[in-house]
């Protein structure tokens, strides 16, 4: 006789939810460590136990280059394994437990991760990248990444923690685009949208505070661009004509670092425009490079 196990509902599309009409059950964990070693796929399966712990306990049991396609772990807790080099594509992970599991060069394609958790685990967050639909199931991305993110920093995996708050700060985008979407007419999107543009601006120039490198690059490519303007316009900023392209880029410098050094000043109303608003770019950029240093520096 076997429980059913109780069924869990999300706010997610239907045929997200569901896998197709799935009869082949697996009773006991034997049943499945019997499939794993005579297979390297396990296809439209439905894992009924409430647990699945590794039978060599303290040691994990190993699993490596296996497909699990269309298989269902839905509320099992899942202890002391480890899968290597495995895919699990458009799997269900309904209230799921992984608890001191290790987790190498795997691929989560099309899985739906509803209250998945994971604990004690080793686990890089890059793996989910294909998890979810990138257009869709925003809550369900905000939730895994941070379980991921909550899991990396109890187990001082600093670079996991790091990817996972990155791709976390991603999902939060992409929810609040979908609800200024959902919500588009009303007055308190028209609010939250500023704070949308400057996230994606956040997000493009640093990586949202995660991305050291694109931010560096960012803000070469900012200052070079800058520098070419101030060269075309070198006779609205108090430059004089026989100066270069190595004044411009002087001058550019000077009022984006905002040291005000003095010596080159605009006299006509377009040049002090154009002083201006490089002035308050170059002030974003540093409060940018304040951000993510203090995120990526931080425990």
């Amino acid at each position: 006789m076997t429980i059913d196990k109780p069924h869990l509902k999300s706010n997610t599309e239907e045929g997200f939810l569901k896998l197709p009409d799935v009869k082949d059950e697996i009773n006991c964990d034997h049943d499945l460590i019997k499939l794993l070693s005579e297979s390297t796929t396990i296809n439209r399966k439905l894992y009924i136990p409430f647990h699945l712990k590794s039978s060599y306990s303290p040691w994990p049991h190993i699993i490596k280059n296996v497909t699990f396609c269309e298989v269902s772990f839905s509320r099992t807790e899942v202890e002391l394994f480890e899968f290597t080099d495995c895919v699990f594509e458009r799997c269900l992970f309904l209230g799921t437990i992984f608890l001191n599991c290790r987790f190498s060069s795997c691929r989560f394609v099309d899985c739906n991760p509803y209250r998945v958790q994971f604990i004690g685990c080793f686990v890089d967050p890059t793996q989910f990248d294909q998890c979810l639909p990138k257009g869709r199931s925003a809550n369900l991305g905000l939730h895994l990444f941070q379980q991921l993110l909550l899991n990396s920093r109890q187990q001082v995996q600093p670079d996991f923690s790091d990817e996972a708050q990155f791709r976390f700060r991603r999902w939060q985008h992409r929810q609040l685009r979908a609800e200024l979407t959902a919500n588009f007419f009303t007055r308190r999107s028209w609010k939250r949208a500023p704070q949308y543009l400057l996230a994606v601006l956040f997000d493009i120039a640093a990586g949202s505070g995660m991305r050291l490198g694109r931010l560096l690059l960012s803000s070469t490519v900012f200052l070079l661009s800058t520098t070419v303007v101030n060269w075309q316009f070198a006779h609205y900023l108090g430059l004089n004509d026989e100066k270069g392209v190595i004044d411009a880029f002087y001058l550019t410098t000077v009022i984006m670092t905002t040291l005000g050094f003095g010596d080159v000043t605009p006299h006509t109303e377009p040049g002090r425009f154009i002083v201006s608003g490089e002035a308050v770019c170059g002030f974003f950029l540093f409060a940018f490079l304040t951000s993510t240093l203090y995120r990526r520096l931080s425990p």
